[in-house]
């Protein structure tokens, strides 16, 4: 479990830019429809904008991390319909060759 996390660690910091262009566009086509804006409403109501008031610390850890979620989708999308805000990698092609 540790060398898995040490993995997932190295690979998240390592790149600089921000979001991998397919997974940003993924995102965007995703909740940019009626029913991504459905889905995506539903999860700002009953969780991002929703503050716990409760005194269980393991309650307001879940209800963070749920809200942590929650917040990755909002910048996957802005980054998706704001591009020129965020260092992102685009694919160009040239002469059949991918560059990236």
């Amino acid at each position: 479990m540790t060398t898995r996390l040490f993995v997932w660690l190295k690979n998240k910091w390592a790149s600089a830019p921000l979001g991998d262009p397919t997974l940003v566009h993924a995102y965007h086509a995703a909740f940019s429809n009626e029913h991504g804006v459905r889905v995506l409403q539903h999860l700002l109501d009953r969780i991002y904008f929703r503050v716990y008031e409760g005194k269980d610390p393991n309650e307001a850890l879940v209800h963070n991390a749920r809200r942590t979620v929650v917040q990755e989708i909002l910048e996957n999308i802005d980054m998706g319909e704001h591009p020129e805000k965020y260092h992102v990698l685009v694919q160009t092609l040239e002469d059949d060759n991918a560059i990236r």
